[in-house]
């Protein structure tokens, strides 16, 4: 008996995995606001209150994707933190893992997720400690304050999350990928280590 349980535990989230999957799919193809939620359910093989119990708005599927995205991102991030970097290298390789989020999403769907972090619709109960980017790049803020390579008095954590929040606005307002875009992004790097007292050591990417 007790196999029972565990087992339907695996297939609600077998469930909510195959929602997920075929509302990215529409989601990407047409936009968030514009996604048929009709389609998301008939190519998941559910019925519309199984969508719902899942996702109760739109937004709470961006948000999963968001966590589910965030989780890869920040494998990333730490394996290229096996080795020492310093902070420049850091905020660089941040940028290009987010930015390799548009190429796997595609423009529509990276603009409505980014959106997320800015609407007044976002789901309750995320909090920026949730999200594990930003604690990864505090910690090597943190780090770098110990080794004497920022101000003394910089809060890493708020700066971690000021550093990931202006990337999205940026991205967001920049839609489309030109040399004039990465150029700005290298100079927003460079401003935001100056901002904490650091140097940009670290060519930009």
């Amino acid at each position: 008996m007790r196999g029972a349980p565990n087992q339907r535990i695996a297939q609600r989230q077998q469930t909510r995995e195959r929602i997920l999957d075929a509302a990215i799919e529409e989601f990407a193809r047409v936009g968030t606001a514009a996604a048929d939620l009709q389609a998301v359910v008939t190519a998941a093989g559910v019925a519309r209150s199984t969508f719902n119990f899942h996702f109760p708005t739109r937004e709470h599927v961006l948000l999963e994707l968001i966590r589910r995205e965030e989780s890869r991102v920040a494998d990333e991030l730490a394996h290229f933190l096996t080795n020492e970097r310093d902070l420049p290298a850091v905020l660089n390789e941040i940028v290009r893992l987010v930015i390799d989020l548009e190429d796997r999403w595609g423009p529509l769907l990276f603009r409505d997720v980014l959106g997320l972090y800015f609407s007044s619709a976002r789901p309750e109960g995320d909090e920026w400690t949730d999200h594990p980017t930003i604690v990864l790049l505090a910690a090597e803020i943190l780090r770098a304050r110990n080794r004497g390579e920022t101000r003394p008095d910089v809060d890493s954590f708020h700066s971690a999350v000021f550093f990931l929040l202006g990337l999205y606005a940026l991205l967001t307002t920049l839609r489309d990928p030109t040399p004039g875009r990465d150029n700005l992004l290298a100079k927003y790097v460079v401003s935001s280590l100056h901002s904490i007292g650091a140097t940009s050591t670290s060519v930009p990417h």
